[in-house]
């Protein structure tokens, strides 16, 4: 009997080592060094076409942090999300700004759009910077009216000041 159970084990092992894992590799895009990565975590719509922001940070000390490049990562659609990156001020890190897109295309399918320019957050129209940011995404329905859930990623290079 103890020979079968190890004749078995065996077998898996090898299996394993021939197939691969079927895990899901869940965030694709890689964590490079200076940056930070957020996620994946899921994120919903509140049924409509209006951008609902969910963050994927915790609030983040903004002194010195001028601009950014941002990355996307959309997976796991139930099929009518649409996301695009986004951020806050807050004076306090409990009370907070509305929040405000980084980038204005939505990414409407599974994949990622890479970062490819540095943007100055300090200057998006609509913003005043404060003591504390935090990152995230904005969500919203392609079209109807029903619920969509999918995961988001956001990795965030920062630029550093000159000094």
């Amino acid at each position: 009997m103890l020979s079968n159970t190890r004749s078995l084990v065996v077998l898996f092992v090898l299996i394993i080592a021939v197939l691969g894992s079927t895990a899901p590799a869940f965030a694709t895009i890689p964590r490079v060094r200076g940056s930070w990565l957020f996620g994946p975590a899921p994120v919903w719509t509140d049924g409509t076409t209006s951008p609902a922001f969910r963050p994927l940070s915790e609030p983040l000390e903004s002194k010195g942090l001028l601009s950014v490049r941002i990355s996307t990562e959309m997976s796991e659609d139930s099929g009518n999300c649409k996301i695009r990156p986004a951020l806050r001020y807050s004076n306090d890190g409990v009370g907070w700004d509305a929040a405000k897109e980084i980038v204005a295309g939505y990414r409407t399918t599974e994949g990622i759009d890479w970062g490819t320019t540095y943007i100055d957050i300090t200057q998006l129209a609509g913003t005043t910077p404060r003591a504390y940011v935090q990152f995230g995404v904005e969500v919203a329905n392609e079209a109807g009216s029903a619920i969509n859930i999918c995961n988001a990623t956001i990795r965030v290079e920062a630029k550093e000041p000159v000094r």
